[in-house]
């Protein structure tokens, strides 16, 4: 592949995300969630409880650590932290009755933004836009995180 490709794939990779982000944000917003907010409720809601390092190891996040997220959603009543059963030292994250509430409810948005991207996408051969994608991401850390949030997604 030459370098002007290359370019072109990862400038292509990058709009992609920040449309798809802009699309979720949009869909969001009605609920008084943005869309990392949402992700972060219903990966709590699917994996839960779970610790704070646990649920940053499902997200896609720019920094990697998703405290200030956590505590705007704790903030909003949305999620509690508590000291786990087995282990007073761990501190799980589960989802309130108004969390589970917002949950359902960015579930039916994502849905929108998934017929959305689906939309965008019709005319693509999605499996082997999959192979290449999943060939670029071997061997890095988000090939395990893509392959578990895939498996909470599905279950």
């Amino acid at each position: 592949m030459s370098e002007p490709a290359l370019f072109e794939v990862a400038l292509s990779v990058k709009a992609i995300t920040r449309e798809l982000e802009r699309l979720a944000n949009e869909a969001m917003r009605p609920l008084g969630l943005t869309g990392a907010q949402a992700d972060a409720l219903l990966v709590i809601e699917q994996a839960g409880p779970l610790s704070l390092k646990e649920l940053g190891e499902l997200l896609i996040a720019e920094s990697g650590h998703p405290s200030r997220l956590v505590d705007r959603l704790v903030a909003a009543g949305l999620v509690e932290r508590h000291d786990a059963a087995e282990d007073r030292r761990r501190v799980e994250l589960k989802l309130t009755t108004s969390g589970r509430r917002a949950a359902k409810r960015a579930r039916a948005a994502r849905g929108a933004v998934m017929q959305a991207g689906a939309a965008m996408m019709a005319s693509l051969d999605l499996e082997q836009s999959l192979e290449l994608l999943r060939g670029v991401l071997r061997g890095t850390p988000y090939e395990d995180l893509i392959r578990r949030r895939t498996e909470l997604y599905r279950s």
